[in-house]
């Protein structure tokens, strides 16, 4: 069965100019068996009287909408995938990418740490993906699966509009909810939906 995966990401992956751009960026990777649309998200924009177009983003949302929005997803099967970066600790080696390089090297190692019966031949959607980022990250993917002798994750990766999809609304909400329980910040969000967290990667790893 074909499964679907939505992916966007909390915080600037810029290297450059640290001290004014976020210290932790992070990357939500969301799997579902289906892409249709959720009448459990119907149903908090509709106790808000949102309209049936309302996209839910992290940033800027009210408790109130957050709480209610993750407790809506309690009975939804999805599993989660996530990578949180501390970008003021991690290699040198990173100083030089762009921003783009730095998401789809993460992306990329994020993916290819699922075993090969999790991830394979499924269907990628990524928030504002570009055709331009969208090939890079196949090119990218498709050459560090070769190196380890294994079958691409995806066979298809494309770029989505979270106004009209509820699971990259879904990622967005799970980005932001993770990288604030990494970097010390509110941490209820993240406990509404950790036991669908199947991989939570830290970058560097936290001394024990």
């Amino acid at each position: 069965m074909t499964q679907y995966h939505y992916l966007d990401e909390s915080g600037d992956p810029g290297m450059a100019g640290l001290e004014s751009s976020s210290r932790y960026f992070a990357i939500a990777l969301v799997q579902v068996v289906d892409n249709a649309s959720l009448t459990e998200l119907s149903a908090v924009r509709q106790k808000f009287h949102f309209p049936n177009t309302f996209e839910f983003k992290y940033h800027g949302t009210r408790p109130a909408i957050k709480e209610s929005f993750f407790a809506s997803l309690r009975s939804v099967p999805f599993r989660v995938r996530a990578v949180v970066i501390d970008k003021s600790l991690i290699p040198s080696r990173y100083a030089g990418f762009t921003g783009q390089q730095f998401v789809v090297e993460f992306i990329t190692r994020l993916a290819l740490r699922a075993n090969p019966l999790d991830l394979a031949k499924d269907i990628l959607i990524i928030d504002a993906g570009t055709p331009a980022f969208c090939r890079a990250l196949r090119i990218k993917l498709s050459a560090e699966s070769r190196l380890i002798k294994r079958r691409t994750p995806f066979s298809k990766i494309v770029g989505g509009n979270s106004k009209k999809e509820d699971g990259l609304q879904i990622a967005d909400m799970i980005a932001g909810a993770v990288r604030q329980y990494i970097s010390g910040g509110e941490k209820n969000y993240y406990r509404m939906f950790a036991d669908k967290v199947i991989d939570l990667w830290e970058v560097p790893r936290p001394e024990k």
